[in-house]
C-alpha cells in the first residue's frame, strides 16, 4: 500500500473516531434524566459536570376524611412574567459563573475526562480537519447540505424558539411557551460563557493559514479590531454548536416522553457541530467543548426551573367524596 493510500486511511480513521467522540462523549458524561430521578438522593442544585438531582417538592399527605375539609380546587398556574424570567436567569447565571468556586469531588472525574479528550483532539485537530475537508471535496452533497444544517446553530435555532412561542400562545399551550422561555435562557447563558472563552483563548479558525492551528490567547482580543481580522481568533469553542446543543437539550428534556423529539434534537445538534468543520469554521475540539457546554447549561436551566416551580398532585377522600387537587408552589 502506497504512502498516499496509507495517509488517506489514517485520515478516514481519524474522522470516524472524531464523529464517535462528538456523538457519544457529551451524553456519556451525564446520567439520563430518568436515572437521575430514580436516585433522587442529593438535595443540592448546583451547576456541575456531574449532574445532581434538584430538590423534589415535599410530599403532601392525603387529606383525612374525618378532620380535613375538601381541598380547594387547583390554583391557576403561574404565568411566566418578565420579572420571574429575569430572576431565574440571574440565579442560573450566578451558579454558572461561580462554578469554579464550588467544584465538588464528583466533578473531578468528568472534568479530567473532558480535559484529556480535548487535549487529544487539539493535538490531532489539524489532521482531523484535513480529513473532513477532503471528504467534503470528494462528496458534493456535503457542500450542499452543510450550509443549511449549520444555520440551525444560529438563525434556525432562534427561529425554532419563535415557532414554539407563537404556537404556544396561539394554541394556549403553556408547555410550548415554557419551552421557548427555557431554550432562550439556555442559549443566552451558554452564549455568554462561550464568548468569554473565545476572548481568553484567541484560537485561530482553520480557514486561516490553510488549516494551521494557532492560539493567540487574550492578545486575540486586540487583534480582532485589526482590519479584516474580526473572526480570525474566534474559534474556541464553537458558538453554533453551543447554541444547537442548548436548544436540543431543552427540547429533549421537555418532551422526553415523545421518543423522536430527543433523537431528532440531538441528531440535528450533532449535524450542526460537524458542519462547522466542513464549513472551515472550527476544529473538532471546538465542537466537542461547545457541545458539552450547551448540554450542561441546558440541563441546568431546565432542572432549576423544575425545582423552583413545581406542581404537586394530591388525592384523598373528604365528605365521602374522592377529591383531587394540584398544589402549585414557586421558590422565591
Amino acid at each position: 500500500m502506497g504512502r498516499p493510500a496509507v495517509k488517506k486511511l489514517e485520515n478516514s480513521q481519524a474522522s470516524a473516531a472524531a464523529v464517535f467522540l462528538i456523538l457519544f462523549l457529551p451524553l456519556s458524561l451525564f446520567p439520563s434524566e430518568r436515572e437521575a430521578e430514580a436516585r433522587g438522593k442529593s438535595p443540592a442544585r448546583v451547576f456541575s459536570l456531574s449532574i445532581r438531582d434538584a430538590p423534589r417538592a415535599p410530599a403532601t399527605p392525603a387529606p383525612s376524611a374525618a378532620s380535613t375539609p375538601a381541598p380547594p380546587g387547583p390554583p391557576a398556574p403561574e404565568k411566566p412574567t418578565f420579572g420571574t424570567l429575569s430572576r431565574d436567569f440571574l440565579r442560573d447565571a450566578g451558579q454558572i459563573w461561580s462554578y469554579p468556586a464550588h467544584i465538588r469531588t464528583g466533578d473531578i472525574l468528568p472534568l479530567a475526562g473532558l480535559a484529556a479528550v480535548t487535549g487529544f483532539l487539539i493535538a490531532e485537530d489539524e489532521v482531523i480537519y484535513g480529513a473532513f475537508r477532503d471528504y467534503r471535496d470528494e462528496h458534493a452533497w456535503v457542500g450542499d447540505v452543510s450550509p443549511v444544517i449549520t444555520t440551525m446553530g444560529s438563525y434556525g435555532a432562534w427561529g425554532t424558539v419563535g415557532v414554539f412561542l407563537c404556537v404556544g400562545l396561539m394554541a394556549r399551550d403553556d408547555k410550548a411557551v415554557e419551552t421557548a422561555a427555557l431554550a432562550t435562557s439556555a442559549m443566552l447563558q451558554s452564549g455568554l460563557v462561550v464568548q468569554a472563552m473565545k476572548l481568553l483563548s484567541g484560537r485561530q479558525r482553520p480557514s486561516w493559514d490553510s488549516g494551521v492551528d494557532h492560539w493567540a490567547g487574550p492578545a486575540g482580543i486586540f487583534k480582532r479590531f485589526e482590519p479584516g481580522l474580526y473572526e480570525r481568533y474566534d474559534s474556541f469553542p464553537s458558538g453554533h454548536t453551543v447554541t444547537a446543543f442548548s436548544l436540543a437539550t431543552v427540547l429533549a428534556m421537555q418532551y422526553r416522553d415523545t421518543v423522536w423529539v430527543p433523537v431528532l434534537s440531538y441528531t440535528v445538534a450533532t449535524g450542526v457541530g460537524l458542519s462547522r468543520l466542513t464549513e472551515d469554521k472550527h476544529w473538532l475540539s471546538d465542537v466537542l467543548v461547545g457541545g458539552v457546554i450547551g448540554h450542561v447549561i441546558g440541563r441546568l436551566v431546565v432542572r432549576n426551573h423544575r425545582s423552583r416551580h413545581h406542581l404537586t398532585p394530591t388525592v384523598g377522600v373528604a365528605h365521602g367524596k374522592l377529591t383531587f387537587a394540584v398544589i402549585f408552589s414557586s421558590q422565591q
